[in-house]
């Protein structure tokens, strides 16, 4: 743990730095199972590989979801000179591909293999087409074989997965900021901020953050009048079918889902309000959904009478696993919780500590305050 948090970074980076893309997740969840089941009452599992922890079993029942899924790949075919084509597993854009080392799970051995993502060369391609954006449908993985025998002796057949390699890093900064935010004429003062890169932010920050949100209800022994469970979904990347199977199984009274959010402070994003190191985002919509207006006029209030660092965000497309929990069964008030991250859905995405500390404090006081009077009258008319 890194000084002045209370957050385990070592669990953290294991989580980004394991194997887990869309459809194969089996090996971050047994790490997640392992983990969580010390601080839950009880574990339990849909038939999607979801891995849901209970804790308490009273009151109104809150489903807290991040996705343990990351965007990854599929081998499509190994050609007869031992180069691999594959199909995306969730969204990539072809500009952050070329010369990226991924990271292959044979089906026919237990060691994984690293290969490069290649395409022809530039040196030889028409000026014509030297401009151009090369699509993934163009594109290869490398991994320094001269045949598909040469492929196969290593265990790779069609339909193995693999996922961008990446480690996990922290990095200290001094960051100059307004002691007011809120007040332009405020003095500035000095803070040193904790950021953190990894592969797999989308979205091992939100399994992190309800783990750790379970970790100190147990350990402080915080009570709250609710049945809470922290769920760790799969395949959201491919159209958020982990968090509708465990949804159907929970039939939640309310939903939040944690995610990385797209950061407003890159050049070109001006136009989100949302930023990174501005505190925990709570969003107002995505294509997704529109969150119940009182539940987050209640977290809201939540954040603010708590001095929890937030802000708020908005996303015109995309979305995140509370789309299909909040129209399961009779339907279920929820709300989306977003940590800004730059350049998800890449190798190396960025994100800033002190965000996560405020989602988990958010979520803490949220499960304190929640009870079967106030859940009732998000829904009241």
């Amino acid at each position: 743990m890194m000084n002045g948090t209370t957050l385990d970074l070592k669990l953290l980076e294991q989580l980004c730095d394991a194997f887990g893309p869309s459809g194969f997740e089996h090996e971050v969840q047994r790490m997640v199972r392992d983990h969580g089941s010390k601080f839950a009452d009880q574990v339990l599992y849909d038939r999607m590989g979801s891995v849901v922890f209970q804790k308490g079993n009273t009151g109104p029942k809150i489903m807290i979801a991040g996705h343990v899924d990351e965007i990854g790949f599929v081998i499509t075919e190994i050609n007869k000179n031992g180069f691999l084509k594959f199909h995306q597993l969730g969204g990539w854009w072809d500009q952050t591909l070329l010369a990226q080392e991924v990271l292959i799970r044979p089906s026919q051995s237990d060691e994984k293999v690293i290969g490069v993502i290649g395409a022809t060369p530039p040196h030889i391609l028409p000026p014509d087409a030297r401009n151009k954006v090369v699509t993934k449908d163009k594109m290869y993985i490398d991994i320094g074989c001269t045949s598909k025998e040469e492929v196969e002796e290593l265990g790779i057949r069609v339909g193995d997965p693999a996922v961008p390699y990446a480690l996990f890093r922290t990095m200290k900064r001094k960051r100059k900021e307004k002691k007011d935010p809120d007040n332009k004429d405020s003095e500035e003062v000095i803070r040193e901020v904790t950021v953190a890169v990894a592969k797999a932010f989308d979205d091992r920050i939100g399994v992190f953050i309800a783990l750790e949100t379970l970790r100190r209800l147990s350990e402080e022994g915080i009570d709250h009048p609710n049945t809470v469970y922290f769920v760790s979904t799969t395949q959201e990347e491919v159209g958020l079918r982990g968090a509708r199977t465990a949804a159907q199984m929970l039939q939640p009274d309310i939903g939040f889902a944690v995610d990385v959010d797209i950061s407003g402070d890159v050049p070109g994003a001006e136009g989100l309000v949302q930023k990174m190191g501005k505190g925990v985002s709570i969003s107002a919509g995505d294509g997704s959904m529109i969150p119940n207006p009182r539940l987050r006029g209640f977290v809201l209030d939540i954040a603010e009478e708590n001095d929890i660092r937030h802000q708020p965000a908005f996303l015109k497309a995309g979305g995140t696993d509370a789309g299909v929990i909040h129209i399961t069964g009779m339907g279920a008030p929820s709300l989306f919780i977003g940590i800004p991250t730059r350049h998800i859905h890449s190798h190396h995405s960025i994100l800033d500590l002190s965000d996560v500390e405020n989602a988990i404090s958010l979520l803490v006081e949220t499960v304190r305050k929640l009870d079967a009077e106030t859940v009732k009258s998000f829904t009241q008319i």
